[in-house]
């Protein structure tokens, strides 16, 4: 009784660990599943962004008696592939036998401590400022668009690390982010030198929440239909709060007289194309927190993904090169996957992330905010094709290859 209590134990932390790891709820869900029968347990869990609800009992047991349910309450998990892969290296050894399930307790609360201070601001700080360089180089921006972006990206990231920490500042950081960003991109504009309107969007970028809006359609589409609305309500909450800030900065800078002319249409070089996604795959790995050796993979993930998109696209428009991008990313990390026995997640996630759609769905905010209501629902109809091409090239893609056993 006490090695299935333990059991128990183990398989409800190892779901907890999975959310707070950024694990979807398809994913979990499957994770859980196939450790449990492992184990010779009959688990049934339900996930949610912020709850997780699991059921366990033995096996062929009859009645309630060795029932135990469980509810946890959770804060939507952020996505930390380090620690994703250790919890899924912890599953793999209590599942062969490797550890026993007290043990497993005792691994994953030893994985998921956090990461030293200097760690977490190292990578929040680098990732933003990166991020935003690198989408403003392959956004086709000038060198003082590129500039712009970086310093708006290093403010951001200073913000990103100070707000976790004060509760006032978290409830409002989206907001008061792209307020931010937008009167410091007009101040630039005005005293430096005139840049592209595109500064603001690779300012806010790592905000934008175009992941969750995909990962919620996605969840949608496979019938996890609390755990897909309640994600997609809250990136909607973030593109409301992130459009909103930005009017009131373009609102103020426009009342302080800030106004520049229009920056001139600017030639780039090849080698700045390159380098900006070397820039913007290095800011994936720090914000996903992949482990040092994996970041060949994101890098490759990145790359395959970048031109997938810069080639079918011209050529077969936007809607159809994103559908075969997803497809092509998704069996390709499924393939990974599966040789090396470790989370997909890995080359998946650094792939999507430049495929999604969350910059066009600001776009329409904006415009709704601005009462140009037409163009605002013409533009959140392309979010809404985009999101349903990026779906489809994902459930395709597991369709052909499916995923691991385990994560």
């Amino acid at each position: 009784m006490n090695n299935y209590c333990a059991q128990c134990d183990f398989v409800i932390e190892l779901a907890r660990r999975l959310h707070e790891a950024g694990s979807t709820a398809p994913r979990l869900e499957d994770v859980i599943n196939s450790v449990s029968r492992k184990l010779g347990l009959d688990t049934h869990i339900w996930s949610s962004p912020t709850a997780i609800i699991a059921t366990v009992r033995p096996i062929g047991a009859e009645g309630d008696q060795q029932t135990f349910t469980r509810v946890v309450r959770l804060a939507p998990g952020d996505i930390h592939l380090r620690r994703l892969w250790r919890v899924d290296d912890i599953a793999e050894r209590v599942a062969r036998g490797d550890y026993s399930a007290a043990e497993g307790m005792r691994a994953l609360a030893q994985a998921s401590k956090p990461d030293s201070e200097r760690r977490q601001w190292l990578e929040t700080v680098f990732g933003f400022l990166l991020a935003s360089a690198g989408v403003a180089g392959l956004l086709k921006g000038s060198p003082a668009d590129i500039v712009s972006a970086a310093a708006l990206g290093l403010v951001l990231g200073v913000l990103a690390q100070l707000a976790p920490t004060r509760p006032r500042l978290a409830a409002t950081f989206e907001a008061l982010a792209a307020f931010l960003v937008a009167l410091m991109t007009a101040f630039i504009a005005y005293a430096w030198t005139p840049i592209s309107p595109l500064v603001l969007t690779a300012g806010l970028i790592v905000l934008l929440p175009g992941l969750s809006l995909t990962t919620a359609a996605a969840e949608v589409a496979t019938q996890h239909l609390v755990s897909g609305t309640a994600r997609f309500a809250g990136a909607v909450a973030v593109l409301l709060k992130l459009a909103f800030g930005a009017l009131l900065g373009s609102r103020l800078a426009a009342a302080l007289g800030w106004s520049a002319p229009d920056a001139m249409a600017h030639l780039q070089a090849p080698w700045v194309e390159v380098a900006s996604l070397v820039t913007a795959a290095t800011a994936f790995a720090l914000l996903f927190k992949a482990r040092i050796r994996d970041w060949w993979v994101v890098f490759l993930a990145a790359g395959i993904s970048y031109l997938t998109t810069r080639f079918a696209s011209p050529a077969l428009g936007a809607e159809l090169g994103l559908f075969i991008a997803a497809f092509i990313i998704t069996v390709l990390s499924n393939l990974y996957a599966r040789w090396s026995n470790r989370p997909g997640a890995t080359f998946r996630l650094p792939g999507l992330i430049l495929l999604v759609p969350g910059s066009v769905g600001f776009r329409s905010l904006t415009f709704v905010f601005e009462k140009d209501v037409f163009l605002g629902l013409d533009t959140a109809f392309s979010v809404v094709t985009l999101i349903a091409a990026l779906v489809a090239g994902l459930l395709l893609g597991n369709s052909v290859v499916p995923p691991r056993a385990g994560m």
